[in-house]
């Protein structure tokens, strides 16, 4: 009786430790549209969708950004901080191709140091980001050359 008592207790400890791990990384996504900029871009075309990945064990975030019928050349792209139609500081650089138009895709990865801090806004560290996002205080936004201050925006969600 004990020897399965000590077997049930080790494979319960199993599961939980497996569920634990798997839950350290969440995934978040966004709907890019100019609608949801701040203040909005109604006469755009473009529109997109990102989807984030935080490895909270790793300390990492990893994106992918759909852009679709960007009109102008993209001149920048972030994670800001800020809730829906609001407009925040820039926390996350990504790379943007030079001139980069129409449909295209951005990737990446940061870490502690690339968190770029935003001391008004509560943002002085990786653990700050982290709470942002879960809490839908960040939004991903993607600048061009005819709307510097952001052409498609999109909030942050859990996906379930």
């Amino acid at each position: 009786m004990r020897r399965f008592l000590s077997l049930a207790i080790a494979g319960v400890l199993t599961l939980v430790l497996s569920a634990q791990a798997h839950a350290q990384t969440l995934t978040f996504t966004a709907t890019l549209s100019g609608s949801n900029e701040a203040p909005p871009v109604p006469a755009t075309g473009a529109g997109g969708f990102a989807t984030i990945t935080l490895n909270l064990t790793a300390q990492t975030l990893d994106w992918v950004v759909d852009v679709f019928n960007l009109p102008s050349g993209a001149t920048a792209g972030h994670i800001h901080v800020g809730g829906a139609g609001v407009a925040g500081p820039v926390v996350v650089n990504f790379v943007v191709p030079t001139g980069a138009s129409n449909d295209f895709r951005l990737t990446g990865t940061a870490r502690p140091a690339d968190v770029v801090a935003r001391q008004p806004q509560g943002v002085n560290s990786w653990e700050d980001l982290v709470q942002a996002i879960m809490t839908g205080h960040a939004y991903v936004n993607v600048h061009s050359q005819v709307n510097p201050g952001g052409e498609i925006r999109g909030q942050l969600v859990l996906k379930p």
